[in-house]
């Protein structure tokens, strides 16, 4: 049960990840800094979660589980990459909406 949750949770993380930038894009056009902060600290919330749970599952995990954690352990150095650059495009992409606001 707990091995579904951790792989939906990291499904629904990389979700976050392919829509931030256009999400910064759009909350910098809007000039809405307050949610473009919200939405990173989410994603770090969520990736923070999905650690727990990883180390979690390594103590209390059962034989037969030991192969879909592997799979969800070799994950980790794209969730890390992938986060981390989805939210430096994601703010870059809020810097930009903010000039194309101010151009207008």
């Amino acid at each position: 049960m707990i091995l579904d949750f951790t792989l939906a949770l990291n499904a629904l993380i990389w979700f976050a990840t392919l829509i931030l930038p256009l999400y910064g894009l759009i909350t910098g056009y809007k000039l809405r800094r307050d949610l473009m902060m919200r939405a990173s600290l989410l994603i770090v919330c969520l990736v923070v979660a999905l650690l727990t749970l990883e180390v979690s599952l390594n103590i209390f995990a059962t034989g037969a589980d030991r192969d879909e954690l592997t799979i969800l352990q070799g994950y980790r150095p794209w969730l890390f990459f992938g986060t981390s650059g989805s939210l430096a495009l994601g703010w870059a992409l809020f810097v930009m909406g903010k000039a194309l606001r101010g151009r207008k």
